[in-house]
């Protein structure tokens, strides 16, 4: 494996710590610095070799692989290895060259306490290097676990979004189609109250939030074209309270709501339908209520529907605990409560 060269830096910056700390900590046992750092240069051949043999070779291959008996049983194979090239260096190189004071006539590079002593100054930097790389791995793992976590909610939220009732698009056609049949005036601006909930859909949607604003546009527009429906069917309140331009919230996020009381409220009424909307601003708190009449023939209300389970999948997945979602059956009507906190302001 290459090491890419604006790394290499970071290599170097880490041997030349290496050195130093073990040359001040060799400096007590010398007689100047310049001794104890030519003593720890000495080692530096071998204690490459140890490190990256390891970070290279043994780490990826076995240990990262969960082969931890042969991991260590290559890794100790390695030490002895350079614990035994170390010795000969020393020995026969180093000593000589740098320390001749240190030459005795019986040299042994095989001398089982010395091969250990170093084969420990050896393993320092071996065991620090692989605590460091497992650290690595294991951040590495957790950002990619992390993005593959929000990639997972960015694609469930996508993919809720797109499940809006698309037999709402073709009831206001057939009801914009009577209209233009019979000639009524009020056709054309049905198309466009139409045309603005398409536009909406298919470019607002795609946002990560909108103005709140917006979508209560959208909602009066779509209570428009189904008062046009119903006719004197459905009877429709809308109270509103509050500055709608200065927050934002997810689009679409209160017009299954809204689909989901005339749907169910006013769809299977023989009588009239009777649907009580309230939407509340206050800072960056938002409640929104809707509650309808429950026909006496409709027992859809005993289940949440697709419409219901799929706002509140939504909100817990955009604000956790940050929203109060509740969906009450009274008996004769049937009620959705939303609050949420900590709204972003519109920019």
């Amino acid at each position: 494996m290459k090491v890419k060269p604006p790394h290499i830096l970071y290599h170097i910056l880490f041997w030349i710590i290496i050195i130093a700390a073990f040359a001040i900590s060799e400096w007590s046992y010398r007689v100047n610095l310049k001794e104890a750092i030519i003593f720890e240069l000495l080692f530096l051949p071998t204690r490459l070799v140890a490190v990256y043999v390891n970070w290279f070779v043994l780490i990826p291959k076995y240990l990262y692989k969960n082969r931890f008996a042969f991991y260590f049983l290559l890794l100790f194979l390695l030490l002895f290895i350079v614990g035994i090239a170390q010795r000969y260096l020393v020995l026969y190189w180093g000593y000589p060259t740098f320390f001749p004071q240190w030459v005795t006539d019986t040299i042994e590079p095989f001398d089982i306490p010395r091969l250990f002593q170093a084969i420990l100054i050896i393993v320092s930097p071996v065991a620090f290097t692989t605590g460091f790389k497992l650290f690595l791995n294991w951040y590495k793992g957790k950002e990619e676990a992390e993005k593959l976590k929000q990639e997972k909610k960015e694609a469930e939220l996508k993919f809720l979004k797109t499940q809006t009732n698309p037999h709402f698009l073709f009831n206001s056609l057939n009801s914009i189609y009577g209209l233009a049949l019979g000639k009524s005036d009020k056709a054309p601006g049905l198309i466009l109250k139409l045309s603005d909930i398409l536009s909406f859909s298919l470019y607002e949607a795609n946002a990560k939030s909108v103005s709140l604003e917006k979508e209560v546009q959208l909602i009066e527009n779509i209570i428009e074209l189904e008062k046009e429906r119903f006719g004197k069917r459905v009877e429709v309140t809308f109270e509103k309270k509050g500055d709608f331009s200065k927050i934002e919230i997810p689009p679409l996020i209160l017009m299954p709501l809204v689909e989901n009381a005339f749907k169910h409220g006013v769809k299977d009424e023989v009588n009239k339908g009777r649907i009580h909307i309230e939407i509340n601003v206050d800072g960056t708190r938002l409640f929104f209520k809707i509650e309808n009449t429950i026909p006496e023939n409709n027992k859809a209300y005993n289940k949440a529907g697709l419409g219901l389970n799929n706002v509140s999948r939504r909100l817990d997945l955009l604000y956790q605990n940050n929203k109060k979602f509740e969906v009450t059956n009274l008996g004769k009507t049937f009620k959705v409560t939303l609050e949420i906190n900590q709204l972003n302001y519109a920019t």
